[in-house]
């Protein structure tokens, strides 16, 4: 019995051992590979509608338009930024909204007149708050600079996934904003080996004021692995379709212009008058025509086959009716006039 007893507790002794030596791997710092690039502040642009098409994805269809662009207004921020390796690697940051009433977010990205998508690398590298509740920065890795990205996510209050879209423009070289430059560390051509912790704690201010704690993408899914702390392991392999004035190296001290050719998000395509008529009752095109009918009609003084019909018609029943009243009037004082005796009689 007493051997038996240690030989269990041996093996509870050796198995405690191996489960420390894996948590202490897991909780243990790992090496990355600190980037070196360029940051820029841009413009993000929320559309409910696909910016360069026009087309409306999303269930709610073109008679939610105006609703539909109300609300990703109200989740996502205008303002993000785009970290570009030395490597040739985009990397897009944008804050959203609202994070308590939404989940499931996921995330496709194209380069400007692409028609298929790609799945990209995505995590969250940054939290906060504002007055609609929580916030979240998400990092996603585009292919360029002239990209559109195609968003989807769970609405609690709608019951329903919505469907939307957000591309960025009007960059300036540095981060004026505070949310996290977490690709790139260091300027361009510097680029060196740094250490991160695996538990994400990288993240600094982030939201109205408040300190963010990076999130390892929980909920946020794409086309690789979720970020973790400062590195992005398992890119998608997107390919950069990006345009640079210089290029950046060891040595360079110019920053390489970027832009966007969308100059205005494109509207949905319109609908048929017969449409309109069906939605609206009356067709704005059809009256306007109308009217212009009629004025040309009353000015000429001429009418069209139907007005002179019309006017012919009047015409002879007035004539005829006329004749009647005559011939009427006529057989009644015959006889008083003078008429009314035959040849026979005289």
């Amino acid at each position: 019995m007493k051997i038996r007893k240690k030989v269990k507790n041996k093996g509870i002794g050796f198995l405690a051992a191996v489960l420390f030596v894996f948590a202490g791997v897991w909780t243990t710092a790992f090496p990355v590979q600190a980037a070196s690039g360029n940051v820029y502040t841009c413009t993000v642009h929320p559309c409910y509608a696909h910016p360069v098409t026009g087309e409306i994805e999303d269930s709610g269809g073109e008679a939610s338009y105006a609703t539909g662009q109300g609300m990703v207004d109200g989740v996502v921020y205008t303002t993000g930024i785009l970290e570009l390796t030395d490597s040739g690697e985009y990397y897009l940051t944008v804050r959203f909204s609202l994070m308590d009433q939404t989940s499931g977010h996921s995330f496709w990205v194209q380069n400007v007149g692409d028609s298929g998508w790609a799945t990209p690398a995505v995590g969250v590298t940054g939290n906060g708050t504002d007055d609609n509740g929580t916030t979240a920065d998400i990092c996603i890795q585009v292919p360029g600079e002239n990209c559109v990205v195609r968003c989807s996510m769970y609405v609690a209050p709608m019951g329903r996934d919505v469907v939307f879209y957000l591309y960025p423009s009007d960059y300036a070289a540095g981060n004026n904003t505070n949310m996290n430059a977490t690709m790139v560390t260091d300027a361009s051509g510097n680029g060196e080996t740094s250490t991160a912790d695996s538990s994400g704690s990288a993240g600094t201010e982030s939201g109205t004021g408040d300190t963010g704690s990076t999130n390892t993408g929980s909920g946020i899914t794409g086309g690789g692995s979720n970020l973790s702390g400062s590195s992005l392991s398992g890119s998608s392999g997107l390919t950069s379709s990006g345009n640079t004035d210089t290029e950046s190296g060891e040595g360079s001290t110019e920053t390489p212009a970027l832009s966007s050719s969308i100059d205005e998000a494109a509207q949905p395509s319109t609908s048929t008058d017969t449409e309109l008529d069906e939605a609206q009752g009356l067709s704005l095109s059809t009256a306007t025509d109308a009217s212009e009918e009629a004025e040309k009609t009353a000015g000429s003084g001429v009418g069209g086959p139907f007005a002179v019909g019309a006017a012919v018609t009047v015409s002879g029943l007035i004539l005829m009716g006329t004749a009647a009243v005559i011939i009427f009037f006529f057989r009644k004082n015959w006889k008083r006039w003078g008429g009314g005796y035959d040849d026979d009689e005289v």
